[in-house]
């Protein structure tokens, strides 16, 4: 499932996050560069026996990811650092579901509109929760019935800062009926790969400044 080449996704201790490639695979033990934080391109360094969360996709869409260690940190002939862990078993590896994404409590601007155009009037909301899959918002009532659809519009930046406008079909899958409000859980439809790419590390690094607040290693979706 793993092969030389092949661009990884590194969250460490809840202090970076970034990117990396496999340098090579040898007897049962993978080599990575050193991994380079996504908004800045900077460089980051591992520590042996460092536990570490490795995601990376198959195919267009398919997300996984798999708990490791570092084993070993060498510097080849060009002083370049490569780092070790083992090669996890394929058992380990957990395909990421679309209910699962990296899910972050994030207050965002949501324009809230009918699928059609005319079943309820647009509203404006914030976001509860946001992933690649999906995001929770506020209403005063729910629009639609449960498995019906609306259009969500939201901005977000991207990991260069720059704003990106998203306007996505969405299934409504569940309403919590709270005291004031109600909370609308939205599984999002049509999203594109690279949409989705954008939306989920957008969590990423939500996340890991909400682990460099709380101090966790790897927080629970």
């Amino acid at each position: 499932m793993l092969k030389v080449g092949q661009e990884l996704r590194v969250e460490v201790e809840g202090r970076n996050e970034g990117k990396t490639k496999i340098a090579a695979i040898n007897g049962g033990v993978v080599w990575i560069e050193s991994p380079s934080e996504i908004a800045t391109l900077k460089t980051f360094f591992l520590h042996e026996d460092e536990p570490m969360r490795l995601y990376f996709f198959k195919g267009e869409d398919q997300l996984y990811a798999f708990d490791s260690v570092v084993t070993k940190r060498i510097s080849d002939a060009q002083l370049t650092l490569r780092y070790a862990f083992n090669l996890p078993d394929e058992k380990k590896i957990k395909r990421v579901q679309r209910r699962e994404y990296l899910r972050v409590p994030e207050m965002i601007n949501v324009t809230v509109l009918a699928a059609d155009g005319e079943a309820f009037p647009s509203f404006e909301t914030t976001s509860l929760d946001v992933s690649a899959g999906g995001m929770r918002v506020v209403a005063n009532r729910s629009p639609v019935d449960v498995d019906e659809s609306v259009i969500v519009v939201f901005r977000i930046e991207d990991e260069r800062g720059t704003p990106q406008t998203f306007r996505v079909k969405s299934r409504l899958v569940r309403v919590q009926e709270q005291a004031v409000k109600h909370e609308l859980s939205l599984c999002f439809e049509d999203l594109t790969p690279r949409d989705q790419e954008t939306i989920l590390r957008y969590c990423f690094r939500a996340q890991l400044e909400a682990r460099k607040r709380t101090g966790s290693v790897f927080s629970s979706r």
